[in-house]
């Protein structure tokens, strides 16, 4: 049951005026993602300002090697995506 409540609420997040809230496994699926996409954000954020900080301390050698990794990142997240 609470499957197919998450589905119900993943399907409509979408459109957030079409969610009724009214069963308390609902509330509970909103709030628990709600907490996940802060902490998401929040580590994000985390992550570029150590990166800013850390980016012209860093030797050329790394900065190529953080390129590449960033780079092998995208080609394989544009072969996953379609």
């Amino acid at each position: 049951m609470s499957l197919q409540t998450l589905e119900n609420i993943t399907r409509q997040f979408s459109g957030l005026l079409h969610i009724n809230p009214s069963p308390l496994a609902s509330v509970f699926i909103i709030i628990g993602m709600a907490i996940l996409i802060v902490l998401l954000l929040g580590g994000i954020v985390y992550g570029v300002v150590q990166a800013f900080k850390t980016l012209p301390n860093m030797p050329f050698r790394s900065f190529v090697i953080l390129m590449v990794v960033i780079a092998t990142f995208l080609i394989v997240l544009g072969i996953l995506i379609p």
